[in-house]
């Protein structure tokens, strides 16, 4: 990605940013390398970020923004470059009152270069368009500045810069983008009519936060929804899918391509919605778009500029643009790379935008966020880049400045209605929920049905609560209970869990140097910042360094500023050692949750544990390990029947055990022509006989309103492909 928003030197060459310092000529932000070698050598080199939050008057736009963008973490790559890219150019088109933000995802060999190149060249080439455009619709007694374009002719000249870019990217000399590329995502403000144009190529985002007023009180957290300004442009998508396919383009997963899975031979000409690949996708394996016959480009996109090669094959340089006027409530705009979005939802990353009141300090807290996540659940992470811009005023635009869009001459505005895409939409929101938290749900099943490897009640007699139980504040609930939303181990308790989670864990006040976990060593705890800077190190050696290793990031806590990062997740799991150090920069204070305290909120302290005694006395589950008897347990439900109701019938297909939780059955079996009968009361059980033969060889009614806790036999193979991929360290189950 090459730094951030570097633009054109004296000579019209790029140049690769790393700690670079801004300064304003005329229309654009230009971005200067600092000279000192020394200082490319620290940490600061792994980001780029505003110094100050900024602010803009734009015609009836008061707007403040901040922008971040941090480099990925690649073990293998560890100078590999930031493929991500922004530019920011006020005084757009040399009229004050318009602005373009716009951040670009390289991808590729070259995609560092592909990103750099879109962020010099793109704006100038869409502000020579914008200016001709202005000049051709100026009336004889109007100067071109006093014109302003209505939607169509500004996404005519959006078009035709994407385009001309694309081709000037083929052109180019200095990188080859044959398998490399760039997505560009960007938002035009035109400050005079309040209204913002958003194009999107690839699968960048912007997003909107628009503030719910009921009764024009503000409310507190939870008062703005996210609403997309962009689509993803993927193969899920059926209109995307068509123009790939008549290029003669194959659509299908690495999993197809290798013959692990099935192709789904439909060709979609009858414009239905079919499943493609979403199963596949939401393991991480999307449809992808292939050569005819050769095994390129590979592209889950199908669009983006550069991709010379798969140009032919469909995937096109042509945006997709929604115009929109600015109305109150529209208080929050966002645009950011796919690395953003890999584990947070629209709506996470508009909540925590929602916190702030600097959007500079919002989009530091959405990236670190984001890295975080990634540091969690991956052994490396993307590059990640975002700007913010905060809305704080919009005045009523002035009629008598506009020249077009008069007298009915231009379609009407977009409605953000209409970015839905209906059920292509679904299918699209489907297929990112896959790729954005198919790990997270993965571990959270991991969580609710296992936490095999903490002490058990055979082993140490049950957890003692008592012995670690305190009281907590208010105040430290509320800490803890903001930490949890972003936490995938916590935010699926209920209410009488957190109260329990509250109760067990335990305050840790830290020094500058103290060491909380150890690359290599295995974890029981999970942690939250309250206060403070951590250091996460990871270190390339066999064993961790006396340093820790290399600093790939900082945890920031800060309670006055209700930012509360959370680390060590994947001990809450099982054991698994550290996959890195974190020392304490600064002083601080953490909140630490231990595995086997956990684990004994779900089980229950007077509930599933006993369904454990229950399920090792069962004949059927002799076969089974400790670890999945307890992991069986904490699966099962509560099902209820009514008075008179059969649970089970003798000779059809069986699939659960029950046992009985309230109320009593009776149960009735024929053996040797006999007839035998019997009640079953609580904690008895039934059913068992199905895991050998497949069939229940008793009926069984209730005899009473009976409540019963089940086992299907799919949750027990469930359980037992997910426990072998802990035992395997993989975190998706297959």
């Amino acid at each position: 990605m090459g730094g951030c928003s570097s633009k054109e030197n004296s000579k019209g060459s790029t140049e690769q940013m790393q700690r670079p310092t801004a300064q304003n000529r005329g229309s654009i932000t230009y971005i200067r390398p600092r000279d000192d070698k020394a200082e490319g050598e620290r940490e600061m080199k792994r980001y780029v970020s505003s110094e100050t939050t900024k602010s803009l008057q734009m015609g009836g736009l008061n707007v403040r923004y901040g922008y971040m963008s941090q480099r990925g973490y690649y073990p293998d790559e560890e100078g590999k470059p930031n493929q991500d890219s922004f530019s920011i150019n006020t005084e757009f088109a040399k009229q004050g009152s318009d602005a373009l933000f716009a951040v670009y995802d390289g991808h590729g060999r070259d995609g560092d270069k592909c990103a750099q190149f879109s962020s010099d060249h793109l704006p100038n080439i869409l502000s020579r368009h914008i200016r001709k455009m202005k000049k051709t619709n100026a009336k004889a007694d109007q100067l071109p500045d006093d014109v302003e374009l209505g939607k169509d002719k500004v996404q005519a000249a959006i078009n035709l810069a994407h385009k001309q870019c694309n081709r000037a990217m083929h052109a180019s000399r200095d990188f080859e983008d044959a398998l490399s590329g760039t997505t560009a995502i960007s938002t035009y403000f035109q400050g005079r009519r309040n209204r913002v144009t958003i194009s999107n190529v690839g699968d960048s985002r912007a997003v909107l936060g628009q503030r719910i007023n009921r009764d024009n009180t503000a409310l507190e957290d939870g008062s703005y929804r996210a609403l997309p300004l962009s689509r993803d442009q993927t193969p899920y998508r059926s209109g995307e899918r068509k123009r790939i396919r008549a290029c003669g383009a194959r659509i299908l997963s690495l999993d197809q391509i290798e013959g692990v899975e099935p192709i789904n031979e439909d060709d979609d000409d009858s414009g239905t919605n079919i499943e493609l690949g979403e199963e596949i996708d939401e393991g991480g394996d999307p449809p992808r778009v292939w050569h005819p016959t050769m095994d390129y480009p590979g592209t889950a996109f199908t669009r983006s500029l550069g991709d010379r090669l798969a140009e032919e094959l469909g995937v096109i340089a042509d945006p997709e643009m929604v115009t929109r006027e600015l109305k109150e409530g529209d208080e929050i705009i966002v645009l950011a790379s796919d690395g953003v979005f890999e584990f947070l939802t629209n709506q996470s990353v508009i909540d925590i935008c929602a916190k702030f009141k600097d959007p500079l300090e919002a989009c530091q807290a959405v990236i670190s966020q984001s890295y975080e996540l990634w540091l969690q659940y991956e052994l490396r992470t993307d590059d990640i880049t975002m700007i913010c811009m905060f809305i704080d005023g919009i005045d009523k635009p002035k009629e008598d400045l506009y020249s077009s869009e008069k007298n009915g001459s231009s379609h009407a505005l977009d409605k953000l209605d209409d970015i839905g895409g209906g059920k292509d939409a679904l299918r699209q929101q489907k297929a990112n929920v896959g790729k954005m938290s198919k790990r997270l749900n993965d571990m959270k099943a991991l969580l609710e049905e296992s936490l095999q490897d903490a002490p058990t009640s055979k082993s140490n007699g049950g957890f003692d609560f008592k012995k670690i139980y305190t009281e907590k504040m208010e105040e430290d609930k509320e800490t803890i209970r903001r930490a949890s939303r972003s936490s995938v181990m916590l935010q699926s308790m209920t209410e009488e869990q957190m109260e329990m989670i509250y109760g067990v864990i335990q305050p840790l006040e830290v020094e500058p140097g103290d060491w909380i976990i150890r690359q290599g060593e295995d974890g029981d705890k999970f942690y939250i910042v309250e206060d403070g800077e951590f250091e996460v190190r990871i270190s390339g050696e066999p064993k961790t360094t006396k340093s820790g290793g290399k600093v790939v990031h900082t945890y920031q806590g800060s309670k006055v500023n209700h930012v509360h990062p959370t680390f060590g997740e994947l001990a809450l799991l099982y054991a698994s050692p550290r996959a890195a150090t974190v020392i304490s920069k600064t002083a601080g204070k953490l909140w630490a949750l231990d595995r086997s305290a956990l684990k004994a909120i779900l089980l229950g302290i007077d509930g599933k544990k006993d369904l454990v005694k229950i399920l090792r006395s069962i004949r059927e589950l002799d076969g089974f390990k400790d670890e999945e008897i307890e992991d069986f347990a904490s699966n099962m439900e509560e099902v209820s029947f009514k008075k008179g109701t059969n649970i089970s019938v003798s000779g059809e297909t069986g699939k659960t055990l029950y046992i009985v939780s309230k109320g009593s059955c009776v149960i009735n079996l024929e053996a040797g022509g006999e007839k035998l009968s019997s009640t079953l009361q609580n904690m008895d059980y039934f059913g068992q006989e199905m895991m050998a033969s497949g069939r229940y060889l008793a009926t069984v009614e209730a005899l009473t309103d009976t409540v019963c806790w089940k086992l299907d036999k799919s949750s027990i193979q469930f359980s037992m492909k997910k426990l072998q991929a802990v035992r395997e360290g993989r975190t998706t189950i297959s």
